[in-house]
């Protein structure tokens, strides 16, 4: 004990300043939606038309915040472009389709079939309020 308290007060500690970052989770600017189809009648189908389920929105009222909201289909390829295989279709929210908040989307080129049923992202701009 003697020699251990004789050793503390001989040497001085030096405190080295830890630069810490922030532990957060980054801010999400978008809102997951799925692609439930293309608008259509009985007899035909538009496909420049997709129809988009928006997480958390159940009425005409709520899905009209939306409107003109850019969305995107985030898709993986096979190769590299742009040093990256994840690819992207960009469209705009034109407006609503029935009572229960589902909204319809264009897009730059038409989305593919093989990608309904699958999540888009709803960015939350260009913000008009």
């Amino acid at each position: 004990m003697k020699g251990q308290a004789e050793q503390q007060k001989g040497t001085t500690k030096t405190v080295k300043k830890v630069k810490t970052t922030n532990k957060r989770a980054p801010v999400r600017l978008w809102v997951k939606a799925v692609f439930t189809g293309f608008r259509r009648s009985k007899v035909q189908q538009n496909e420049n038309q997709a129809l988009l389920k928006i997480q958390h929105v159940n009425d005409v009222a709520s899905s009209r915040f939306y409107w003109g909201k850019r969305v995107a289909y985030i898709y993986k390829a096979h190769s590299l472009k742009n040093n990256t295989k994840f690819r992207a279709i960009w469209g705009r929210i034109s407006k609503s389709h029935g009572s229960n908040g589902v909204v319809t989307a264009r897009f730059g080129r038409n989305l593919p079939p093989r990608a309904i049923g699958s999540t888009l992202r709803v960015f939350l701009y260009p913000n008009r309020a």
